[in-house]
């Protein structure tokens, strides 16, 4: 692992280094080992800021143990955060500014708030003083995760309820968790925002001029997407005004787009289209959206997909020929490679830019690595006995999951050699819903019409063992785990959404259901892991917040030995 900054921004007291009294020599095995009385370490000599650059190296497992040795390199563990700091180097670089951006959106209140429901005053309060450190998101989000994986129950506590009497298609929470959009049947979106003191309020609803599709936030938040149903393609920005309500800034006519989504900087719009091009709009000094880019491809386009830095850019078109582009020197969009060897869907490609995903009609999903020369080449094939309906990379780019309708998921992993090995195959008694890895890359759900959805978690040896099995009395639709990954939610058509937690035992614990009067539709949670957000067929969509019964919080001081059993 690489080491990271040593400037932790935190000020340490420098340390009194501890006396060792002179060893002693003996021969064992032919040499000759010197023998510290009383146990003590010649790591203890080190000076304190060579000791924190060599705990950096280590994984959260082994400063755990580290912690453990004595008293004084447990008090440098505290000191440097370095529980916290490798806990949260577990999450890909992507996501972990997700994380932060999520934590430096919230003011001191907000994150007082936030705290409330699982830690006491002290606890947040001690927290909350660290602010100014560099290593302070991690610091939070550690000891956050923490309190709620020591709950053994959430209790549920209502905060919005959001009526569309025609139906509800979809719901969506803003990055900085504090926003809601939902989508109706009857052209309509309304907005909720979240209140000082915790509440959710409607802010806007807005008749849209015909049928929406779905609508969602830019990733900072400032706008909302709204596209038309698939007769009126009509694309809609809304942007927050000053006073708070929001208000339609522009309009794009994109006659049968395929998809319009926001570039990842929230500052540019990407529409995609049979018209041979992908379109790239921009907001003007004035606020309007304008064209600012346009790829034009040889044959019309059927979808297109971004990398997760936004450098490369896959294009499906409609004879299913798969072309990559990547940026030219003058910043222009230039053709790298064609893969046509497979009638193909896009998956996507992987975070390290390394790797392309696709599946097809044949039954199989095709892996393509990045070659030295540019080019890219086959390095595996994954078969199935049915048709395949999703396939995906973990976040770190080192395992892919499919799911299939012959009742199957299946894991690659990538070995030391670079070439892919399937590692597990998970099966359920009737065809897959959905198959999704945490954002730490530690474990995978797979739902099916089963009614089950299963937990399979990466052992230390690489392979992959089932942890839970959660059981519904209708199909499973889908399951989303928690940011902080150590939360599920699934959804299924019995009209409950259930919360099951990973626990300090490694085990996954029943902690929450959500209930609706009719089917779910969806299921998920907040940036911040606070509230889920469920919509039914009872044409409501709920904001629930999770919480811990005020005589059962812990505080910081009583976490801290208990810190080696968390198995992060």
């Amino acid at each position: 692992m690489s080491p990271v900054n040593s400037n932790s921004g935190i000020d340490s007291p420098t340390p009194v280094q501890p006396q060792l009294e002179e060893a002693s020599t003996v021969v064992s095995a032919g040499r000759e080992v010197s023998v510290y009385i009383q146990n003590q370490s010649p790591l203890l000599c080190l000076p304190y800021e060579t000791k924190s650059m060599i705990i950096r190296y280590l994984g959260f497992r082994e400063i755990t143990r580290l912690a453990k040795v004595c008293r004084h390199l447990r008090d440098l563990v505290e000191n440097d955060k370095a529980l916290e700091r490798a806990w949260f180097r577990r999450f890909p670089s992507q996501h972990q500014y997700q994380l932060k951006a999520m934590i430096t959106r919230k003011d001191e209140q907000q994150l007082r708030d936030w705290l409330a429901p699982f830690a006491d005053e002290d606890t947040v309060e001690s927290l909350l003083k660290q602010r100014e450190s560099t290593y302070f998101p991690a610091q939070l989000l550690f000891t956050n995760s923490k309190l709620m994986s020591q709950c053994k129950k959430f209790k549920l506590v209502e905060k919005a309820k959001i009526p569309h009497p025609d139906g509800i298609i979809t719901a969506n929470f803003s990055a900085d968790s504090r926003r809601v959009v939902t989508v109706s049947w009857n052209h309509k979106l309304k907005i909720y925002g979240q209140e000082n003191d915790g509440t959710w309020e409607e802010k806007n609803t807005i008749t849209y001029s015909g049928a929406v599709g779905s609508a969602s936030f830019s990733p900072d938040g400032r706008h909302v997407l709204a596209t038309g149903s698939a007769n009126d393609k009509t694309v809609t920005i809304y942007s927050q005004a000053d006073n708070g309500s929001w208000e339609a800034k522009a309009s794009i006519p994109v006659h049968s787009v395929s998809s319009v989504t926001f570039t990842a900087d929230g500052r540019r719009l990407m529409t995609v289209g049979p018209d041979h091009t992908v379109k790239f709009f921009g907001q003007g000094d004035n606020g309007s959206w304008e064209l600012k880019d346009t790829i034009y491809h040889t044959s019309p386009v059927n979808s297109a997909r971004f990398s997760v830095d936004e450098s490369l850019l896959a294009i499906q078109d409609t004879e299913l020929v798969v072309t990559i582009y990547g940026n030219g020197a003058d910043g222009s969009w230039v053709e790298k490679a064609t893969l046509q060897d497979t009638p193909s869907v896009i998956a996507n490609i992987s975070a390290d830019n390394c790797h392309l995903l696709t599946y097809s009609s044949d039954r199989t999903a095709n892996i393509y690595d990045l070659q030295a020369d540019g080019s890219w080449k086959k390095a595996a094939t994954i078969y199935h006995d049915d048709v395949l309906h999703s396939a995906s990379f973990s976040a770190d780019s080192c395992h892919v999951v499919t799911a299939s309708f012959d009742c199957k998921a299946k894991i690659y992993s990538q070995r030391a050699d670079s070439s892919w090995q399937e590692k597990a195959c998970i099966t359920h008694n009737e065809h897959l819903t959905s198959a999704t890895f945490s954002a730490d890359c530690l474990h995978v759900v797979t739902t099916s019409c089963d009614s089950t959805a299963k937990i399979n978690g990466l052992q230390a040896n690489g392979s992959w063992q089932e942890e839970a099995n959660i059981s519904h009395k209708h199909f499973v639709l889908s399951a989303t785990f928690s940011a902080d990954a150590r939360l599920v939610v699934t959804v299924s058509m019995d009209g409950t959404a259930k919360v099951f937690g990973l626990q300090t035992d490694g085990s996954w614990l029943e902690k929450a259901t959500v209930r609706h009067e009719k089917e779910l539709i969806s299921a998920k949670f907040s940036p911040d892991d606070r509230h889920v957000l469920t919509v039914s067929y009872d044409c409501s969509a709920r904001i629930t917040e999770l919480s811990k019964a005020d005589d059962d919080r812990m505080s910081l001081t009583h976490l801290l030995p208990q810190v080696e059993c968390i198995l992060f």
